[in-house]
């Protein structure tokens, strides 16, 4: 009856250990399932080694085959594992419980044959742990380059001239000459000139000289908050704000570095429209997507704001009042002699127009 509860409980294990293979098969754990393949054909024969893994040691053991009632056959010594109920589990296998004669083997034997079997469980769970394929390490992309349309094809040719032209025709001489740097801005969506501002100075004979064209965003022009729209005209910049370190407040805190406002009043108030920095907006240059300022590269912005602090100081007429705006015409506010009142500022000026430009004209000799 013991021999019978032996082989009945060693059965057990076979087939527990048939499941497992079949569930790993399933996941296609290949060194897992040759391992139980082994240890199901080994237990269910009785006869050939098994092998038993340990945390820390594998030992191979022999266990001989049971015929009918006879004495257990002596067992191969095993090696000694660290693990004490894995050294039990061994005992258990193997026969090396205390004998018949003087145990109760039948309880013995029950007892251990869980133990083996939680064993060999845990074991298991531990090698398809190891064996299933781990996620690969997330790959962080670096960011894109900022894009760099800081000079443009316009300043080459005849665009240049012809925006000069422009300037002469838009600035009455007298107030020209008041004035060492030239800004003109195109909010115009489309056509050569459109969004670019074109810088130039005064020469030594008094004439513009053409210096560079850059890509800016000037505003959306359509009704948001507001209409976001640039205003056209003639316009000085304001002295008292030259703002290094500047965030918009009707915009949501947007940063405006390098910020030269406007000295230009609507109804009374001075308004928010200003060049300046259009930092984190760089791919939009070229195109309207601002709020109504003139957006500029960000180099060039800061380039700017230096050189106007550093060598553009000096006294600038003061520009008339159209009601309780600011005229954009150029009309100055002149004393009683009829001279142009003057305070100090800054030698530039700034001429901002919706014109599209159009392509040079060629001539054709015949």
């Amino acid at each position: 009856m013991v021999r019978v509860r032996e082989a009945a409980s060693v059965a057990t294990l076979a087939f527990g250990g048939m499941l497992v293979a079949m569930a790993l098969q399933a996941l296609n754990l290949h060194p897992i399932q040759t391992y139980l393949d082994t240890f199901v054909a080994e237990a269910s024969n009785r006869a050939a080694p098994v092998r038993v893994v340990h945390a820390n040691s594998v030992s191979r053991i022999a266990v001989t085959k049971v015929r009918g009632a006879s004495a257990p056959a002596p067992v191969q010594q095993a090696t000694t594992s660290s693990d004490p109920v894995d050294a039990a589990a061994v005992d258990a296998l193997t026969g090396r419980a205390t004998p018949l004669a003087t145990t109760p083997s039948s309880n013995a034997l029950a007892q251990a044959a869980p133990r083996a079997a939680g064993t060999l469980a845990a074991k298991t769970q531990q090698l398809a742990s190891a064996a299933l394929p781990q996620p690969a390490p997330a790959v962080v992309s670096p960011p894109p380059p900022p894009a760099k349309p800081l000079s443009v094809d316009v300043g080459s040719g005849e665009q240049p001239a012809a925006v000069a032209a422009r300037i002469r025709e838009s600035v009455p001489p007298e107030l020209a000459r008041y004035f060492n740097v030239f800004l003109y801005v195109s909010k115009a969506s489309q056509g050569p000139w459109a969004q670019h501002m074109f810088i130039y100075h005064r020469g030594d004979d008094g004439d513009l000289v053409f210096e560079k064209a850059v890509a800016v965003s000037t505003g959306r022009e359509r009704q948001e908050k507001y209409f976001t729209t640039t205003p056209t005209g003639l316009f000085e910049l304001d002295p008292d704000r030259f703002d290094r370190v500047h965030f918009s407040a009707r915009w949501h805190h947007a940063p405006m570095p390098w910020a030269m406002f406007l000295n230009y009043t609507i109804h009374g108030h001075p308004t928010g429209v200003a060049l300046h920095s259009g930092i984190g907006h760089e791919a939009d240059l070229g195109h309207r997507a601002s709020g109504g300022c003139v957006r500029l590269p960000p180099e060039e912005a800061k380039a700017l704001f230096q050189r106007f602090q550093q060598e553009e100081h000096g006294n600038v007429p003061v520009f008339a009042m159209d009601g309780s705006s600011t005229d954009v015409n150029g009309r100055m506010v002149r004393d009683t002699a009829g001279n142009p009142a003057l305070f100090p500022g800054y030698r530039v000026l700034v001429l901002i127009q919706n014109e599209p430009g159009s392509a040079p004209l060629v001539a054709i000799i015949s």
